[in-house]
């Protein structure tokens, strides 16, 4: 069987869910009223996705792969963007770093790669001027991780972003992608289609039981087998400080320039022994 990892995206064209086609249409919306903006300075555009609450999703509480930093980023992100009608700026790195008393830029790049591979958040195109210079990204928040085929539809450099994160100059992404990528592979081996659709009630009552169980049980797109093994990566140091970016600086850098960080270059071969099935 061919690994899903490896199939072009112009070879899929899976069912996606009617508020995701709804969404599609709001994101083509944005990107042509934002670049006929008479704005001319660059900056990212951010949509946030689901009900408007003051009260943060018990799932992004309760994520088993997320770690603590990555989980009060995505609130960070959403503070941001929930008094403002779900449209606005995606905050700068400096500001995310302020408000969630993070001093190391690459710590918050981390978290926005982390984020984005668990599908807790989704690129969903880049602004250009009208001269086509490069104006932005458009980022869409989600109150649950979407499923594959809404991603794939909206953000079609998703599976190439996994395969680059997979050499990421951070241990915790490298895991994290090889991660998402493995139970990708797992569900195809076992015969259940990763792009099948979805009923949102049994996604998230799927999500709750493993939230409720201390053994390691599906949450969302991860296998209970991955789910493991980077819990026993993490405790085995997969994360550890000295693994940490050696050019961290102070949060300065604004987010548009976040791309950069999905092709860091570094070998991802001892990452991926992690989820052989010997493994499980």
């Amino acid at each position: 069987m061919v690994p899903f990892r490896s199939v072009a995206m112009d070879d899929l064209s899976p069912p996606i869910r009617p508020e995701t086609a709804a969404l599609d249409a709001l994101i083509q919306e944005t990107v042509t009223r934002v670049e006929a903006s008479s704005g001319s300075g660059a900056a990212d555009t951010m949509i946030f996705l689901g009900n408007r609450h003051h009260a943060f999703p018990t799932a992004v509480i309760q994520d088993p792969v997320l770690e603590p930093v990555d989980k009060l980023v995505w609130m960070v992100i959403m503070l941001a963007v929930r008094d403002t009608g779900g449209n606005t700026a995606f905050p700068s790195y400096h500001a995310i770093a302020r408000l969630a008393n993070i001093s190391s830029r690459s710590t918050v790049a981390r978290a926005i790669a982390i984020l984005r591979a668990t599908r807790w958040l989704t690129l969903c195109g880049r602004l250009r001027k009208s001269n086509g210079r490069f104006r932005g990204n458009l980022y869409a928040l989600h109150d649950e991780p979407l499923p594959l085929a809404d991603v794939i539809h909206l953000d079609r450099s998703y599976m190439e972003f996994l395969r680059k994160a997979e050499g990421h100059s951070h241990a915790r992404v490298r895991l994290v992608a090889t991660g998402m990528l493995a139970s990708i592979d797992e569900d195809i081996q076992n015969g259940h289609d990763p792009c099948s659709p979805e009923h949102p009630i049994e996604r998230r009552l799927q999500s709750l039981s493993a939230s409720e169980h201390a053994r390691p049980r599906r949450f969302f797109s991860f296998t209970p087998r991955v789910i493991r093994q980077l819990r026993k990566a993490a405790s085995d140091g997969g994360s550890s400080q000295k693994d940490h970016d050696q050019n961290s600086n102070p949060a300065k850098t604004p987010v548009q320039n976040s791309d950069v960080q999905d092709s860091n270059a570094g070998s991802s071969n001892n990452k991926k022994r992690l989820f052989t099935k010997s493994g499980g």
